[in-house]
């Protein structure tokens, strides 16, 4: 079929498929072109052309920033290429990816540096980019998902703490939560404004119970242990259906991910190791640190502080 031919695509798949089989690219590169735009395949593939928006575009590329700096360019370059393509053929009538511009690759942070201009990856390589994470969360819909993944990157929780939350250990006035951590030892966690608003409409849903699992399958258990039960049996939440969740709407991400993200923003704003200490949960600091760090009034002080500096956007 020859390029003057070719129907107005009704949906992007029929239009990604239309310049993968039309273009002149090398086998390898149209290879490459259709596993870098599998994602966006998977997100807008049923919608209509004009789905491929600005917002959108950027969602897009947001999922990418947790890999390495050469696969997001590759990515953006497919992607750039797809625009282009539509837009040559009066599919596409604006450029969504205007002023976005490539990662830097290779470059080295200089440690003279003020900590506060560094991107918290450079503090450590297992954090995402905040902007990515705030972005894919924002999209989010599903209520219990939206709820449980913005509890963890609020709170820096490990995902089995999130996910060994009963309601009850919830203190609603406080704003805070009784985390049981992977040493078994008892912590208490601060939310936001923002994660209380999360929460009270996940429950909503669920008809408001007050005891129990928080988060919970959306189905009923075939033969669950009684202990993980709903009184209407629901089981609770694993570690791997909450994985699959996140690579769901982040494919590329991991769950510790969030919480190295969220430690590693702090630790480039203005959190000092003690502070740090006590919101990650460590134990790891010399003895009168250590009484710093489990003071509680200065822990909900600081989680306060934060909220009110970086308003959570739901």
């Amino acid at each position: 079929m020859s390029i003057d031919s070719l129907p107005v695509p009704a949906t992007c798949a029929q239009a990604i498929e239309h310049f993968l089989a039309t273009s002149s690219f090398a086998r390898r590169t149209r290879e490459s072109y259709a596993e870098d735009l599998a994602p966006l395949l998977r997100r807008i593939g049923r919608a209509p052309i004009r789905a491929l928006t600005r917002e959108e575009a950027q969602r897009f590329l947001a999922l990418q920033d947790g890999l390495a700096p050469a696969t997001y360019n590759r990515r953006l370059a497919a992607l750039r290429s797809l625009v282009r393509w539509l837009g040559e053929h009066g599919w596409l009538d604006h450029d969504p990816l205007d002023g976005i511009r490539r990662h830097p690759q290779g470059e080295q942070v200089s440690r003279a540096l003020d900590p506060r201009a560094l991107d918290p990856r450079a503090l450590d390589p297992r954090a995402l980019d905040p902007r990515a994470v705030e972005s894919v969360l924002r999209s989010i819909s599903a209520v219990r998902d939206r709820a449980l993944f913005r509890l963890i990157y609020d709170g820096a929780l490990r995902c089995q703490e999130a996910l060994a939350i009963d309601i009850e250990e919830i203190n609603w006035i406080e704003r805070s939560i009784v985390i049981h951590d992977k040493g078994g030892r008892l912590c208490e966690m601060f939310f936001s404004r923002s994660v209380s608003t999360l929460l009270d409409t996940y429950l909503i849903t669920r008809g408001h119970p007050t005891a129990g699992p928080l988060f919970v399958t959306h189905r009923k258990a075939r033969a669950p242990q009684r202990a993980d039960l709903t009184p209407d049996g629901y089981a609770r939440l694993s570690y791997r259906q909450a994985d699959t969740l996140l690579k769901h709407y982040a494919p590329g991400w991991n769950l510790h991910q969030l919480r190295h993200t969220a430690i590693s923003v702090r630790a480039a704003n203005e959190y000092t190791e003690v502070d740090l200490k006590r919101f990650s949960g460590h134990h790891t600091l010399r003895s009168l640190e250590r009484y710093i760090a489990e003071n509680r009034e200065a822990a909900k002080r600081k989680a306060r502080e934060w909220e009110r500096q970086h308003e959570l956007q739901v």
